[in-house]
């Protein structure tokens, strides 16, 4: 994955060597992640334990329930996504 940021935002349908066969890299999980014009992310799993991504996860099961279908969406500001992601380590 090049850096090691533990996330990275995906163009399009993701990039050949970051997604073979429509699946994340093991460790990462998709997201898409906004309010109108959605951005699709890999974020690896370990950020999630941080408590300010906990905090993103309730406000998407707030939002959308916890039973959501597909990829994993969260309602949030994508350049305050990008920074809460970049800040945990």
């Amino acid at each position: 994955m090049g850096k090691k940021k533990g996330y990275q935002q995906l163009i399009g349908g993701g990039d050949e060597d970051t997604i073979t066969n429509n699946r994340a890299p093991k460790g990462y999980v998709p997201v898409l992640v906004g309010v109108e014009n959605m951005k699709r992310f890999l974020v690896h799993v370990e950020r999630f334990r941080q408590p300010c991504m906990v905090a993103l996860l309730d406000m998407a099961a707030r939002e959308f329930g916890h039973r959501q279908g597909g990829i994993l969406k969260i309602p949030c500001d994508t350049d305050y996504f990008e920074r809460v992601v970049h800040a945990v380590k």
